[in-house]
């Protein structure tokens, strides 16, 4: 995979860090991983054709997914599928859908300018230790930014914190050149391949600098481990009365920086993406599920190794978690999910959206609460009618909510045997 350039090793392919499967990670453990995608796509790196509008230049939604050695969601030299064609084309991803050997498929937030950050949480295990992401850029025919099978699992141990530079990718569908040519299929469709300076060698070319050795990397995708969990026992519902211990892994080694709760999830963001990432310190916990117990601890300290030689790909795990491990881990999953959501969705509401809203309360109508419910009143009949008020503290402004009903009434009885004075206070008007 001649598309990915680590920045530990400027000179080594990605695909001669990205091993087999000799020592294949725990499948019992499930560890939660940050995506970081950093684009650099500017005037002052790629001057030629730059696009200021219609539109300007950006980066659409980002599609991701971990998965096992066999999935493919594209490759180099390869054709791309026909939903891989319409995200590559449109930068539509809902086709883009799980299927055979996925595990996690997540999501980040498009780049509305050509350089920028965004970030996504996903999920890998010891059956699905690779990711690959993918973003198309905007404009352009099919060009793309993407990983392709990058195995976060080396000689059994999870990689602490690895950064990829990336190339610009042609999805081999569409013939145009430039960032805004005109639609232009390629019939028959061809391979994926990697643009550089001097390829395609057409002068029009977008990216077509052939005084340049290659060209600058216009974007970096940068894996961050957060948390490992581990099955440390299944539950089987037929002994639901027993009691069980749940176990604990070790203390482990301290060092300066603080480990990341999924509740603060993004509040060290900016720390572990410093270039020189200092050791760290773990954390221990456990959680539990209707099916299995979990221990946990953040950041592993394994070091990795990019001298090895790739493992060899005919050794694969000969076994994965049972069933009751599989609903034990897509609980866990669903629960880290669901609260990670309700913390991004009370992050996303900034300062100046809080003070609008504020601001728009205040344009409201506003009143009292209701009074109490006046004496029943007749005009000499058997039935009669009580009254309730309430009063206007602040009237509507230009721009706020109108005033509710300030008088409601009711049916009441009066003048009646004993038997009829009841409070019909069900009858509202």
């Amino acid at each position: 995979m001649a598309l990915l350039a680590l920045l530990l090793l400027p000179a080594v392919s990605a695909a001669a860090l990205s091993p087999g499967d000799t020592d294949a990670c725990n499948p019992d453990k499930m560890t939660v991983y940050r995506m970081v995608l950093h684009t650099y796509w500017t005037r002052e790196k790629f001057p030629k054709h730059y696009p200021d509008w219609r539109p300007p230049a950006q980066w659409s939604r980002i599609y991701g997914v971990s998965h096992n050695r066999q999935y493919v969601l594209f490759r180099l030299g390869r054709r791309v599928s026909l939903p891989v064609r319409q995200f590559v084309e449109s930068g539509r991803s809902d086709n883009l859908s799980s299927g055979p050997g996925t595990f996690d498929v997540f999501g980040a937030a498009a780049i509305s300018q050509g350089s920028g950050r965004t970030e996504a949480e996903f999920f890998v295990d010891g059956n699905h230790s690779r990711v690959s992401v993918m973003a198309k850029m905007v404009p352009s025919p099919d060009w793309f930014i993407g990983v392709d099978s990058f195995d976060l699992c080396v000689d059994g141990n999870w990689i602490d914190s690895i950064t990829i530079e990336v190339d610009p990718l042609d999805a081999g569908t569409d013939n145009g050149f430039t960032f805004t040519a005109p639609n232009w299929p390629t019939a028959p469709q061809g391979v994926t391949y990697r643009i550089t300076s001097k390829y395609p060698s057409h002068p029009a070319g977008s990216f077509f600098y052939p005084h340049l050795r290659r060209l600058p990397p216009i974007a970096t995708f940068q894996f961050i481990k957060l948390r490992e969990y581990e099955l440390s026992e299944v539950f089987h519902r037929e002994n639901d009365d027993r009691k069980y211990d749940v176990l604990q892994l070790d203390k482990l080694s301290h060092n300066n920086i603080d480990v990341l709760d999924g509740n603060r999830a993004l509040s060290i963001a900016e720390e572990v993406e410093r270039e020189e990432q200092a050791p760290r310190i773990y954390s221990e916990g456990s959680m539990t599920t209707s099916d299995g117990a979990y221990s946990f601890y953040s950041l592993s300290n394994t070091t990795v190794s990019t001298t090895e030689e790739p493992r060899s790909a005919n050794e694969l795990p000969t076994s994965g978690p049972t069933a009751s491990e599989r609903s034990a881990l897509r609980s866990l999953a669903r629960r880290y999910r669901a609260r990670r959501r309700r913390k991004l969705r009370a992050d996303s509401t900034d300062p100046a959206e809080r003070r609008k809203r504020k601001r728009a309360r205040l344009l409201d109508c506003r009143v009292s609460d209701w009074g109490e419910w006046s004496p029943c009143r007749s005009d000499g009949g058997c039935v009669g009618s009580a009254l309730r008020t309430r009063r206007i503290i602040r009237r509507q402004r230009p721009g706020g909510s109108p005033c509710p009903p300030t008088a409601q009434s009711r049916w009441c009885a009066t003048n009646c045997t004993t038997t009829l004075q009841e409070d019909w206070h069900n009858n509202l008007t």
